[in-house]
């Protein structure tokens, strides 16, 4: 399936005069925001690169350095992140949601169960060189029970992503679900941990529909009420994502923005992290589930330079 960027190359890219204009919009008293933004945003990972190589070379100064020093709130948290690749990115969300007071289980979930094998292998290299640690003893130290179990057996290659649909063997797995949380007292968190750890995406949606006809209710909806906690939630997030991953984003999004105040974080990772890969698909599944255009979202939510940052990197060159 092929996906649709926002953030596509820049056609006239000349890093050399990137680079000065950079550095001409934090010379003196008071940043100039306008042109970081502008010339940030519809770059794309790879031209920044060359950006910020030739900003050390010719000035002797770190990009990303410069801009956290000059620029502050939410659009110093998205201009810095686009100065990183998307895998060095994710590393260093994961690293900080286990750092401080209170590992932030919801960011761990939603980067990690939302990515393939080839991936989370990705990560877990990049993990190690950017965060001198390992992501797999990081989880296991700042997670526990059936959430760390799941979380490690998908850093190693658990899943399936090979095999076809077996309808047979879904419906004994169906049954299998059924027997160890509904018709039992009690649950066997273990049987659900490892059928969703395991089996392809498609085969889960295949048992997913054959649980319904066994008990009459969704999968979903039987996690719902015999699970409980960040394990009950992961469970959730992995069925979204095997019913429709840009669905599953575009519902992050629209979250993200409901309530008083919008969590900014959220907002800028899941615009930055998509941009060159599927957020034009996600644009488009947000406006058929919610009636309204993620612009829209983002310019009633958001103000400033910020909202223009994240304007730009939505709607595209």
């Amino acid at each position: 399936m092929a996906y649709s960027p926002t953030v596509v190359p820049y056609e006239d890219f000349n890093a050399e005069e990137d680079a000065h204009a950079l550095k001409a919009a934090m010379k003196g008293m008071g940043t100039e925001e306008a042109p970081i933004v502008e010339i940030l945003t519809r770059r794309t990972y790879q031209q920044r690169e060359e950006i910020a190589q030739t900003y050390k070379r010719e000035f002797g100064r770190d990009l990303g350095e410069d801009l956290a020093s000059e620029l502050g709130g939410e659009l110093e948290d998205l201009m810095c992140g686009l100065t990183h690749s998307y895998f060095e990115y994710l590393a260093l969300e994961l690293s900080k949601a286990m750092k401080g007071m209170g590992t932030k289980e919801k960011i761990i979930n939603e980067i990690i169960l939302s990515r393939n094998n080839s991936e989370l292998q990705l990560l877990k290299e990049t993990y190690a060189n950017t965060c001198h640690s390992s992501l797999e003893e990081d989880i296991r130290g700042e997670s526990d029970g059936d959430l760390e179990k799941l979380l490690v057996a998908l850093l190693n290659d658990s899943r399936d992503e090979i095999g076809d649909v077996d309808n047979a063997k879904a419906q004994q797995q169906a049954q299998d679900l059924y027997n160890a949380g509904e018709n039992k007292w009690g649950t066997n968190e273990a049987v659900f941990r490892q059928l969703f750890s395991h089996e392809s995406l498609p085969q889960l949606m295949a048992i997913a529909q054959e649980y319904e006809e066994i008990s009459k209710r969704s999968l979903a909806e039987a996690i719902e009420s015999e699970m409980g906690g960040d394990f009950r939630d992961a469970l959730l997030i992995i069925l979204e994502v095997a019913k429709d991953k840009i669905g599953y984003y575009a519902d992050l999004l629209y979250n993200c923005m409901q309530g008083a105040g919008t969590d900014d974080k959220t907002l800028i990772r899941l615009v930055l992290s998509r941009s060159e890969l599927d957020l034009g698909d996600i644009k488009e599944k947000y406006l058929e589930k919610y009636g309204k255009t993620l612009d829209h979202s983002i310019e009633s939510e958001t103000s400033g330079p910020y909202k223009d940052a994240l304007l730009l990197l939505v709607r595209g060159g």
